[in-house]
């Protein structure tokens, strides 16, 4: 099984660049000689919150010659990024919760779950008491010990830099708990926020972050509290292939 991961697009019809980017990245995946089975996109999808932009964003990501799953970012509005699915792209999962885009897509050797930590005007995101006990009744609802992929917007470790880390939120000890009690299971931990690719281990667990289709953001810089775009790096994208009982990770890099 192969998962094309994407995060961060932050739609907006004022940065051309930006959509020039996003459109190559499709154009590359539908032209890729291994094929997607499914698509992931890890948050943020527009920017600011602004659900004018939902609209030509679906319009580009509909022309993936794959299905796809999004997650809600810090930049989505729960209810928004719903109310844009059912009418841009109906054959996505639908929401287990009103509130909240969470669902499980089980179409797959492995199961998919989809979680939710927007929280308006936070940066590092919320884990609801309800969305937490949500979580733990999915992942204990697995008697067969089908290998489990969780999508999550923000990423729940350090990472080296002073901006992000600064953004870290206490319910990120509560959910890297979550994933320790159920590494049986979870085989990988998928999320955006830091605009990079970077990668480390909940206990025995990976959590790997997706490239943005947008820009780049400096890590490893303690000392910078500011956002730092790199406009200029190549544009990227990461594939996890299911294979054997593991995940293997490739970076897709365009020219």
């Amino acid at each position: 099984m192969n998962i094309f991961h994407l995060s961060d697009i932050h739609y907006d019809p004022k940065n051309q660049e930006g959509i020039r980017k996003l459109q190559k990245i499709i154009q590359n995946i539908n032209e890729q000689i291994t094929k997607p089975d499914v698509v992931v996109i890890t948050g943020d999808l527009v920017w600011k919150c602004n659900k004018e932009f939902y609209a030509p964003c679906f319009k580009e990501l509909n022309k993936l010659q794959a299905p796809y799953l999004v997650i809600t970012g810090n930049h989505d509005d729960s209810q928004d990024l719903q109310n844009a699915l059912k009418q841009f792209a109906p054959s996505h999962p639908q929401s287990e919760d009103n509130r909240k885009l969470q669902y499980v897509c089980d179409k797959f050797p492995v199961r998919i779950i989809g979680l939710d930590t927007f929280k308006a005007n936070i940066g590092g995101g919320d884990l609801s008491e309800e969305s937490r006990l949500w979580l733990e009744q999915k992942l204990a609802d697995n008697s067969e010990g089908k290998p489990t992929i969780i999508l999550i917007h923000q990423y729940t470790l350090p990472t080296g830099s002073g901006f992000f880390d600064r953004n870290a939120a206490p319910w990120y000890k509560k959910f890297n708990q979550i994933i320790e009690k159920h590494k049986d299971t979870v085989k990988l931990v998928l999320c955006g926020h830091l605009h990079n690719s970077l990668s480390s281990q909940i206990s025995t667990v990976p959590i790997i972050s997706g490239f943005s289709t947008n820009w780049g953001e400096e890590l490893l810089n303690p000392s910078n509290s500011d956002p730092k775009r790199d406009f200029k790096r190549p544009l990227s994208y990461l594939i996890h292939r299911w294979e054997n009982g593991r995940f293997t990770t490739y970076v897709a890099e365009l020219s």
